[in-house]
């Protein structure tokens, strides 16, 4: 079963939040559906940005993940939702995203280096989302949408932005039910036969 939660709020120690009291009610995968800012021109207004990596420049996640650690998301639902966004007609990117509790905050300076080293996107949830997974144990992923392009010189410079959020639901739930029943079918598979 797949179920939607929305409306809790933002940032970093919201979802932590969220997130721990989801997989204390039994939750076995998570995924975000939500917005952020993007920082690569070459992504179109209506392209979907699916985490690989999060850059971790809040709080939360130091209090689940060593500092040295990365915080990951599971790469096989990853790659499912991909393919779902893929087939369903969407542009998709995949890449780190950034990870930051002050959104009024980020510098020229880490702009022009996050630019520079091909970060997708800045968003204020992933982080905590894949270091609380990855300490309890559970699946996770983050795919975004854009709202605004962040630059070196301004801010959304003159691109016009959809919310394709709601476009972005049924393709998510449907790369969940598969991973929940594929993670269902190894779990009897590799259960013990019993006479």
């Amino acid at each position: 079963m797949v179920g939607i939660v929305g409306d809790f709020g933002i940032g970093a120690p919201m979802t932590a939040t969220i997130t721990e009291n989801l997989i204390a009610a039994g939750v076995e995968v998570l995924c975000i559906v939500g917005g952020s800012a993007g920082l690569q021109r070459s992504i179109g207004p209506t392209d979907v940005i699916l985490a690989d990596e999060a850059i971790r420049d809040e709080g939360v996640s130091y209090h689940y993940l060593p500092p040295e650690q990365e915080a990951k998301p599971t790469i096989e639902l990853v790659e499912r939702l991909e393919r779902e966004y893929v087939d369903s007609g969407f542009e998709t990117h995949r890449g780190t995203t950034w990870t930051t509790s002050a959104f009024y905050r980020e510098t020229v300076a880490e702009i022009e280096q996050y630019v520079e080293d091909g970060v997708v996107s800045i968003e204020m949830e992933a982080a905590a989302l894949f270091a609380v997974a990855e300490y309890r144990g559970v699946d996770a992923a983050a795919v975004f949408d854009i709202g605004d392009l962040i630059t070196e010189e301004e801010w959304n410079s003159g691109v016009e932005y959809e919310t394709i959020l709601p476009k972005m639901l049924d393709p998510a739930v449907a790369a969940l039910r598969d991973h929940l029943e594929d993670g269902k079918q190894s779990k009897q598979s590799d259960a013990p036969n019993t006479p």
